[in-house]
C-alpha cells in the first residue's frame, strides 16, 4: 500500500520538486510547527487519528434517457432526472464494498455522477483513475464514471492507516414493466383426471381457497366445505342464485392486504347459453373468508353490458393471480361476446370489479389460438406458464421486474 508521503507525490505526478507539495502535507506540516511553538496554556492538542474509513456514500440528481415510441410508430428519447438519493447504498466494512441494492433504473447514465462521500476522522479520499494507477483527490463536484466499480483509496489523518473499497453503482439492463413470453415446450400432454366419487347432490368441483373448498350442486347452486370435501352445505350469497355462473368456470384466491388469516376468493364463469343466449359478459362473484368465520358470503359484481370494462363472456375461462392483480384469459366469445380466441389478456386491480386491456400483457406472437383449451399457473419465480391442450404448446413470460433479485 503507498504510504502518506509516497501519495502527496502520486496524486500529482508532475510536481518534481518539494516546492510543489500537495495541500494536505502543507496542511500538516503547518499543523505540526503551530503544535511544536505554542507555548503552556497557549498550547493546542491536534490529534491525529489511524483510521481509514468511508461511513456515507450518497448520489445526487441523475439523468436518466427514456426511449418511447409515439402512436404513430416514430421512435424518441427524452431526458429526466431522477434522485439519487432515493437510492439507498449499503456499506460493506468487512469486504470494503459499496452498492446499491435496488438498481437504477434502465437508461440511467451513470459515466457522469455526483456523489457525497464521508470518512471516519476526516481521512483523506482518493479514486484511482480507471486506466491507471495513479490517484486523486476526490471532490464531491466532480463528475465520475461509474459505467464500471470504481476503486478508491482512503487515508488516515495520521498518514498511517490505508483502506481500498470498490464502489458500484448498479444499473438495470430491463425495463422493469416489460413481459416477455418464451416457448418451451410442444409437447404438453394434460394429465389424465381421476376420477373422483362426488358427494351425493354435487356435479362439479369447482377448486378451493386457503380454507374452503367449492363445488356446484345437481340444481347449480354454490356449495363450501371446510373439512377438506367430507360435509357440504350451500353457500350465502347476496344476490340471487340465478347469476352463479353453471360453465366455463374458474376460481382465484389470495391472501387479503393487511388482513391477518383471511383470504380473498373470486369466481368467474359463464350462464348457461340455452338460457341466456345473447349475454355478453361473464358472471364474477368474490368472497373474503377469514380463517375463523365460517359464515362469510358471497358477493356478486353486478355489471351491465354497456360497461366497457365486464369481463367478456369466454370459452374456458382461466384466471390467476399476478403482481397484486388478477388476469384472465379465455377462448372464443359465447352468446352475444364476439371476441376472437384467445386475442389478449384481460387485468383486474379491484379483486374482480373492473377488467381492462393492459398493453404490458400480450398474448404470445406464435400463440397456437386453435387451442381446445389453456391451464395458467404461477411458480414460485414468478413465471406465468400457459399449457394448451390440443396445440400441445407451452409458454412461460414474466414481468421483468419480478424477475429482479436483491443483492
Amino acid at each position: 500500500m503507498l504510504k502518506f508521503e509516497e501519495l502527496c507525490v502520486n496524486l500529482h505526478p508532475n510536481c518534481l520538486k518539494m516546492r510543489k507539495i500537495t495541500s494536505i502535507c502543507m496542511l500538516m506540516a503547518v499543523l505540526a510547527m503551530m503544535t511544536s511553538c505554542l507555548k503552556g496554556s497557549d498550547r493546542t492538542t491536534v490529534t491525529l487519528y489511524s483510521d481509514a474509513a468511508i461511513n456515507y456514500f450518497v448520489l445526487g440528481s441523475l439523468n436518466r434517457y427514456v426511449h418511447t415510441v409515439s402512436s404513430t410508430g416514430e421512435d424518441s428519447v427524452y431526458k429526466v432526472q431522477i434522485t439519487g438519493s432515493d437510492y439507498d447504498f449499503h456499506i460493506d466494512q468487512v469486504n470494503r464494498r459499496i452498492y446499491n441494492t435496488d438498481s437504477l433504473p434502465v437508461g440511467t447514465d451513470v459515466k457522469h455522477v455526483v456523489c457525497t462521500i464521508s470518512s471516519v476522522n476526516n481521512g483523506t479520499v482518493t479514486i484511482k483513475d480507471i486506466d491507471s494507477d495513479t490517484l486523486r483527490y476526490f471532490s464531491s463536484a466532480d463528475s465520475i464514471d461509474f459505467s464500471q466499480p470504481r476503486t478508491f483509496h482512503i487515508f488516515s489523518s495520521d498518514g498511517e492507516g490505508e483502506s481500498i473499497y470498490t464502489i458500484s453503482v448498479n444499473v438495470h439492463q430491463q425495463e422493469g414493466t416489460e413481459f416477455n413470453w418464451e416457448q418451451v415446450g410442444f409437447d404438453y400432454e394434460p394429465a389424465a383426471k381421476e376420477e373422483t366419487e362426488l358427494p351425493e347432490g354435487i356435479k362439479m368441483l369447482i377448486g378451493e381457497g386457503a380454507y374452503e373448498k367449492y363445488a356446484l350442486s345437481d340444481n347449480n347452486l354454490l356449495m363450501v366445505s371446510r373439512d377438506g370435501g367430507i360435509s357440504w352445505k350451500e353457500e350465502l350469497l347476496d344476490d340471487d342464485a340465478s347469476l352463479l355462473p353453471v360453465q366455463d368456470i374458474a376460481l382465484v384466491h389470495y391472501p387479503m392486504y393487511l388482513a391477518e388469516n383471511t383470504d380473498y376468493v373470486v369466481l368467474v364463469g359463464n350462464r348457461s347459453v340455452s338460457e341466456y343466449p345473447q349475454e355478453k359478459i361473464a358472471m364474477v362473484w368474490r368472497k373474503i373468508v377469514n380463517k375463523d368465520n365460517d359464515e362469510s358470503h358471497w358477493t356478486y359484481m353486478e355489471l351491465s353490458d354497456n360497461n366497457f370494462f365486464a369481463l367478456p363472456r369466454l370459452e374456458n375461462l382461466t384466471i390467476v393471480a399476478y403482481d397484486n392483480s388478477i388476469l384472465a384469459l379465455g377462448g372464443k366469445g359465447i352468446g352475444g361476446c364476439t371476441e376472437e380466441p384467445y386475442s389478449q389478456i384481460y387485468q383486474s386491480r379491484d379483486n374482480g370489479i373492473t377488467w381492462k386491456y393492459n398493453a404490458t400483457y400480450q398474448m404470445p406472437d406464435d400463440f397456437d389460438t386453435d387451442a381446445t383449451d389453456v391451464d395458467a399457473k404461477v411458480d414460485d419465480n414468478n413465471y406465468l406458464w400457459l399449457y394448451c391442450t390440443g396445440s400441445r404448446q407451452i409458454w412461460r413470460g414474466r414481468l421483468n421486474r419480478l424477475g429482479w433479485l436483491e443483492k
